[in-house]
């Protein structure tokens, strides 16, 4: 078996992720995240920002709270796998904020459906969901 890469290594080669990767650079989180954990990052899939204007994602990346606000709401302390989802109800994220889970046939976080679940990393675990929460 492949030796498991950190978050940041593994959202890089997933190719998934983009503009989750880039609002981490922008933030300064690249080490965070490449060498401190564990921690469950619920990863908007790159169509997930098509929805929106270019000039609205371009705002938020020039709003440093804003986009750490957004991000730290995308994060949670702790690895929490599928099967672990599936026995809770909510959990705070690193922001402070409380992300709803549901079940309903699948795991929602949200508003959003994993579409993707378990993507494992050295320090964590990746599950790619359907859209952008928002706080």
């Amino acid at each position: 078996m492949a030796q498991l890469q950190n978050i940041i290594r593994t959202a890089q080669e997933k190719r998934s992720f983009q503009t989750l990767l880039k609002a981490a650079e922008v933030l300064g989180l690249i080490e965070k995240y490449s060498n401190t954990g564990p921690f469950t990052v619920f990863a908007p899939v790159e169509s997930a920002f098509e929805v929106i204007p270019e000039e609205v994602i371009e705002e938020a990346f020039a709003d440093i709270p804003y986009l750490t606000g957004i991000i730290d709401y995308h994060i949670v302390e702790g690895k929490y796998m599928l099967k672990d989802l599936q026995n809770i109800d909510s959990l705070r994220t690193i922001g402070g904020k409380e992300l709803r889970i549901k079940h309903n046939g699948g795991i929602v976080v949200d508003t959003a459906n994993i579409t993707e679940p378990d993507i494992e990393c050295s320090n964590g675990v990746i599950h790619a969901i359907s859209e952008i929460l928002v706080p």
